[in-house]
């Protein structure tokens, strides 16, 4: 029905060099239109910049809906707004009269160890967060969301949602990236070197502490991890923590690409993945036969919940002791884990678009 339209994805236009993640939510909702809807061809508008919305806004005008996808979405606006959070809607989409799917959207975290009923009450008792969550509801079509403190605050503000797994989930589909014939590879995924101990402390250590801290405890969990399989590796999404573990840990074992599919064809040779990276627990368990450890550093590893077959504990609970025994217990992904909540997300989709 619709696959001779032209529908814009609103996240991110860069492959390399960056998050990751914001590029696995949009190839991973690509795959979940495609599913429901047919083949496609897209028309990518970064969403951190107005530059796309601006150069293409004939295109936009004529879209019959377009697809919005990322994370954080919903946040106490007071602390800290972006302009993809108010702007991007104020000044482009609600003028334009574009129609949005806003999807995989997720909490913003005021600190590491919030619960869901003070996130609530902590965005509510913000009118400016009120005012500008509810100015994207003429303009959307539906909305769903990937953790419980997003679906929450929208529950709290009436706003109809479905709380279902992030669309990154599904981003090896879309390219084709099938888990490899040999697995030989477990592999350990570190965060961003400011997730050092003491990150979530009132008073931090200093910087050159808290690399040290995160050199020590990295390095610690990779000599653990080898210490019971010698395919284990260490991935990272950002060339911070490369480079602050170049040195210390051997050359072979240390792996960074800067490339979003060749990171993406790194996880399908693993048949173990723990990961402090929330972008490389999802597509990595989206990969069936996957063992995944999520690492969880602040609200977003919430978004792990909806699969209880990964694994979760907290960046300040994680420790080379423990390690084996936690990933010892890790039971592999199934496609039956994966397929009820595709055929949801598809029912989701063709419920929401317009009549042609």
């Amino acid at each position: 029905m619709w696959a001779h339209l032209m529908i814009p994805l609103i996240t991110t236009t860069v492959r390399t060099g960056h998050n990751a993640g914001d590029t696995f939510i949009g190839v991973g909702l690509q795959h979940l239109v495609e599913s429901a809807l047919g083949p496609h061809a897209w028309l990518l508008i970064d969403r951190f910049v107005p530059d796309g919305f601006r150069r293409y806004e004939r295109e936009l005008r004529d879209a019959p809906f377009a697809v919005y996808g990322g994370m954080p979405q919903y946040n106490n606006y007071d602390r800290w707004k972006h302009w993809y959070d108010d702007a991007m809607w104020r000044r482009h989409i609600a003028p334009l009269g574009l129609k949005v799917m806003t999807m995989a959207g997720g909490a913003g975290f005021s600190h590491p160890h919030i619960g869901i009923d003070e996130y609530v009450a902590d965005c509510l008792s913000s009118a400016r967060t009120d005012r500008i969550i509810r100015r994207r509801v003429d303009s959307t079509l539906c909305f769903t969301v990937r953790d419980p403190y997003a679906h929450a605050l929208l529950n709290a503000l009436d706003i109809e949602n479905e709380y279902l797994p992030c669309s990154a989930t599904w981003a090896t589909r879309h390219w084709g990236i099938a888990p490899a014939g040999e697995r030989p590879l477990s592999l350990l995924v570190p965060p961003h070197p400011r997730y050092a101990p003491g990150y979530d402390a009132p008073r931090k250590p200093s910087r050159a502490a808290r690399r040290e801290g995160f050199i020590q405890q990295w390095v610690g969990l990779y000599e653990a991890l080898k210490a019971v399989d010698a395919g284990a590796k260490v991935l990272c999404h950002g060339h911070e923590e490369f480079q602050a573990l170049r040195g210390h840990i051997p050359s072979p074992d240390l792996l960074h690409h800067g490339d979003s599919y060749t990171l993406l064809r790194q996880y399908a040779l693993a048949h173990t993945v723990v990961s402090a990276r929330l972008h490389g627990s999802l597509p990595a368990y989206g990969l069936p036969r996957t063992r995944v450890l999520n690492v969880s550093v602040d609200v977003r590893g919430s978004a792990v919940e909806l699969f209880p077959g990964i694994g979760n504990v907290a960046l300040p609970a994680l420790t080379p002791s423990r390690l084996p025994e936690l990933v010892e217990g890790l039971r592999p992904s199934a496609e039956e884990d994966l397929a009820p909540w595709r055929a949801r997300y598809e029912r989701v989709i063709r419920a929401s678009v317009p009549p042609v």
